[in-house]
Order: C-alpha cells, then sequence, then structure tokens
C-alpha cells in the first residue's frame, strides 16, 4: 500500500516534499549554527572588546561610589571597599595650592602605576583631563621595569593597538576630581587590563567541539522526535488509504498526543459518516430500483394482456399504463431535480406573489383525490399573505410536505394545512394524524438517503424524495423550517418565510 501511495504521489508531484525528519533536522541544524555563531562573535570576535569596556564600566562605577565617599568623610574605608569589590589599586590626593597630598590609597598590585608613581607630570595630566571632563582615562603599556615604561596618549575608548592584539599587560588609569570645602580631591583607580590572545584560541577550540557536539545532537533529536511524531500520520494515512477503498471499519485512534488525537477523532467522524451515507446511498438504489420496477411490470403486463386478449383493450386498462407512467415520470423527474439542487447548479429566481392564494390554488389540485379515496385536507388562513421568493420551488415544497401527509396519515386520512402570520413571519404547517416518527430519527428525516425503517409505507402520491428536496430547496431560500412528532400522533412538518407587506399595510 505504501509503495502505490508512493508511486500515486509521485505522478501527482513535480517535486516530492521533505520527509519530517529532514525538516525537522534542518530545524534543529539552522537553531544550533544561529547559537553557534552567537557563541563565536561574543567569545571569541568582541571577546576582548567586551572585556575591557567591561573593565572600563567597573572604574567608572569605583570612581563614583569614591566620589560619594568623598563628601561623606569615609574616605579611608571607601577606599577599602572600593578597592576588594573591583579590584582595583586607588588612590586619593588632596590639591591646595597647586599641590597633591597623598591623603588614601589602597594598592593590590605590585606593578601598580600609581602606587610607584613619581613625576608631578602624569599627576598634572591627570587632574588636568579630569577636571574638563568627567573621567579621564589613560592606557599605559607595561614594561618589566618600571623607569622604562611607555606612556599612550589618552583616549575615552579601551581599543587594541593596531596589530590587533596587545604585546603584554596594559594599565589603565582613570581619573576623577571631585570638590569639597573649597579643596579639590583627585581620585586615581589602577587597573590591569591583560591580553586574552590565548585565552581566545582556547575558547576557539571549545567552539570547535561544542559545534560538533550540537550538529550530531540536533541530527539525533531531529530523527528521535520526528519518528513520534510522524508514526501516527503515516498510521493514519494507512488507514486512510483503506477508507477510500471502501473499508469503512478502519480505526484513526491515536493519544500519542492531542493534536494527532483531535484528527484521529475528526477522521473517526468522518469513516462513521461515509459509513451511514454508504448505507443510505445502498437503501436509497434498493428502493429507487423497487418503486421503478413495480410500474415497469404493470405498464408491460397490461400492454401484453391488451396485446394477446381480445376485448382488453378498455380505458381501464390504458389509465393503469397511463398512471404507472406518470409515477415513472414523476420518480425520474425527482431525482433529476434532487441531483441539481444538491450540486449547486440550482438558483433561486424571486418574484413576491401572494402565498395563501397559492395555498389554496395547491389544494384544489387534491380534489379528485378527496372524492375519489375520502381524504379530508384542509386549510387554515387569517388572512392573505404576500412573499418574495421562487414560486416554482414553494410550488415544490408544497406539493412535496402535502403528499408527504397524504402517504403516512392515518386511517382518518385526515391533512391539515395552516397558514399563520405574525411579527413580520409567516408559518406554513402541514399535518398529519399517522403513527409519528420516533425521537431519535427526527434529525435524519430530512437526509437525501434516509427511509424511516418501519415506520415507512409506501406512498399513494410522490416519488419518496419529497423532503430531501423541500430541504435543499428551504436551504436555497434561508428558510427556517423543521418538524415535531409524537409516537401515536402524528407529525407536523412547517417552514418559515419573511412576510412582504402589501402597500396598503
Amino acid at each position: 500500500l505504501d509503495t502505490v501511495l508512493t508511486q500515486t504521489y509521485k505522478q501527482n508531484s513535480e517535486k516530492a516534499p521533505q520527509t519530517l525528519s529532514h525538516r525537522m533536522f534542518a530545524y534543529f541544524a539552522g537553531f544550533a549554527v544561529f547559537v553557534i555563531v552567537l557563541l563565536w562573535l561574543f567569545q571569541t570576535v568582541f571577546l576582548d572588546a567586551i572585556y575591557k569596556n567591561a573593565k572600563l564600566f567597573d572604574m567608572k562605577r569605583c570612581a563614583d561610589s569614591l566620589v560619594e565617599c568623598v563628601i561623606k568623610d569615609d574616605i579611608d574605608n571607601g577606599v577599602i571597599r572600593a578597592s576588594s569589590k573591583y579590584n582595583n589599586c586607588i588612590s586619593v590626593y588632596e590639591i591646595a595650592n597647586g599641590a597633591g597630598k597623598s591623603i588614601a590609597g589602597s594598592h593590590i598590585q605590585t606593578t601598580c602605576v600609581i602606587h610607584n608613581i613619581s613625576a608631578d607630570s602624569l599627576l598634572n595630566e591627570m587632574y588636568s583631563g579630569a577636571k574638563s571632563s568627567k573621567y579621564y582615562i589613560k592606557r599605559i603599556e607595561i614594561s618589566t621595569d618600571l623607569s622604562k615604561q611607555s606612556e599612550d596618549d589618552s583616549s575615552s575608548s579601551l581599543q587594541p593597538s593596531s596589530n590587533g592584539q596587545n604585546s603584554g599587560p596594559t594599565t589603565v588609569i582613570c581619573s576623577a576630581v571631585t570638590e569639597k570645602n573649597g579643596k579639590d580631591y583627585l581620585i586615581l583607580i589602577d587597573s590591569e587590563i591583560l591580553p586574552l590572545a590565548s585565552t581566545t584560541r582556547v575558547l576557539t577550540y571549545q567552539l570547535t567541539i561544542i559545534t560538533v557536539v550540537l550538529l550530531v545532537a540536533a541530527a539525533v533529536i531531529s530523527v528521535i522526535i520526528s519518528k513520534n511524531i510522524a508514526k501516527p500520520f503515516k498510521d493514519m494515512s494507512r488507514e486512510a488509504s483503506l477508507l477510500a477503498t471502501g473499508r469503512y471499519d478502519v480505526n484513526f485512534d491515536n493519544t500519542s498526543f492531542l493534536e494527532a488525537k483531535q484528527l484521529g477523532d475528526a477522521l473517526n467522524y468522518a469513516a462513521g459518516e461515509l459509513s451511514k451515507l454508504d448505507s443510505m446511498q445502498k437503501e436509497l438504489i434498493a428502493n429507487i430500483s423497487h418503486d421503478l420496477r413495480t410500474p415497469l411490470t404493470l405498464i408491460s403486463g397490461y400492454s401484453e394482456v391488451m396485446r394477446d386478449i381480445p376485448g382488453e383493450m378498455t380505458p381501464d386498462n390504458m389509465q393503469i399504463i397511463i398512471d404507472e407512467t406518470a409515477r415513472l415520470s414523476s420518480l425520474v423527474s425527482d431525482l433529476l431535480e434532487l441531483s441539481k439542487l444538491t450540486s449547486g447548479e440550482e438558483t433561486a429566481h424571486p418574484e413576491v406573489f401572494d402565498l395563501t392564494a397559492l395555498i389554496e390554488e395547491t389544494l384544489k389540485r387534491y380534489d379528485r383525490l378527496v372524492e375519489k379515496d375520502g381524504y379530508k385536507i384542509s386549510f387554515e388562513s387569517d388572512r392573505n399573505v404576500s412573499v418574495n421568493a421562487d414560486k416554482t420551488r414553494i410550488l415544490q415544497v408544497l406539493y412535496n410536505l402535502i403528499n408527504n401527509a397524504v402517504n403516512y396519515t392515518g386511517d382518518d386520512k385526515t391533512v391539515r394545512v395552516t397558514q399563520k402570520a405574525e411579527n413580520g413571519k409567516v408559518m406554513i404547517s402541514v399535518t398529519d394524524t399517522g403513527d409519528g416518527i420516533p425521537p431519535e430519527q427526527l434529525p435524519m428525516i430530512w437526509e437525501r438517503y434516509y427511509k424511516g425503517g418501519s415506520f415507512h409505507k409506501r406512498g399513494t402520491v410522490g416519488s419518496g424524495l419529497g423532503l430531501s428536496i423541500v430541504k435543499k430547496v428551504l436551504l436555497l431560500h434561508g428558510a427556517h423550517f423543521g418538524v415535531t412528532s409524537k409516537l401515536g400522533s402524528g407529525s407536523t412538518f412547517w417552514f418559515e418565510l419573511d412576510e412582504i407587506q402589501s402597500d396598503d399595510e
């Protein structure tokens, strides 16, 4: 079956879609690549810049906290706390009369530049720079001998040297100035920036391994998940293929996950409805075959009698042939009508007409049935009512409902047609006194392939397809309709149309 389905699909499609496992691997692999690219960018390409900017940010926060300590006269404790928290060397100078005096400090590195500072020029530079801006940053390359330090030009950002990497550790000095009681206080913060070349190489090696692991994991996980997800759908596809061959005992039950269960429930419902439809179609064919065979048998029998037996060419025999021919014509017409209404080929052609007069005219055509067979067909209405509808189609509805009542009414042969108009609506109801319809059969009574079991009896008039035609015509008009019935008390079929007010009203 899978081979047949695959071949059929290939014949109907130029390019087969990807399997679920391939599609999921592509999604997982794409996600893994996205994560890996982010890791490469932030842990290798931008690592040095991120590291230096983070150090600079910490130095500025440290400077801000020391400024608050100076204002609160808590310089000594503040320097110790800030040095421990940010792992920086700190010196605080009091500037008076153009000279600087160290009043507090904390030095946790032996290579600290500000701890070994000796030139007044550097102090003056840091003081002047901090006075002109909130922070003044200076980068100094560290050598083994502090007396051979080389000082770079000051800059406001921490950028690597021109070759892309620093040759060795770099000291960055951040200075800030605050004023209190007419005196300036110079705050110097020393932080060491280490080269990250070796760290970057290690991270690159790690990321290479992570990349391979993630891709392999994506492949394995996609295969496992796709199998678990695809299995119920493959099973349903196989069952659906059997359903297409006419096997309605298929089972789409699947509880692996909610979506599959919902789809399975929908397919089970569809299979049940198709099974009912198939049974109704077979019953319809059997009923139509019976209805066709009976008049054909009568026509054939009476024709042979009239041909072979002298004196049998009588008006009564001819009338029987004519009546049976009319029954055949009515059945074929109803079948064609139902087919056109079901296919949607027919549309309504509304016009304004007197519905009350149409009902009265229709009932006159049953006078022969009343006189000959003793039927009692009555009509009750309070006034004449006009509607805007397809007159021919509404006439079909009236004929079929009255014929249905005639076929199923009780032994008293009573049929009552009632018209009731109120609130801009007019309701037409047709009531018989027959055996009634069981409650469980009421929802199915309008179906085109349904015939009501033991409660069905051969119609005196009509083809047996009337209610199906009634349903289609009333749906075509957007009308409300229904049936009420009680076992042993007959049934009432009704429909409702919008009333059209006359000019006088």
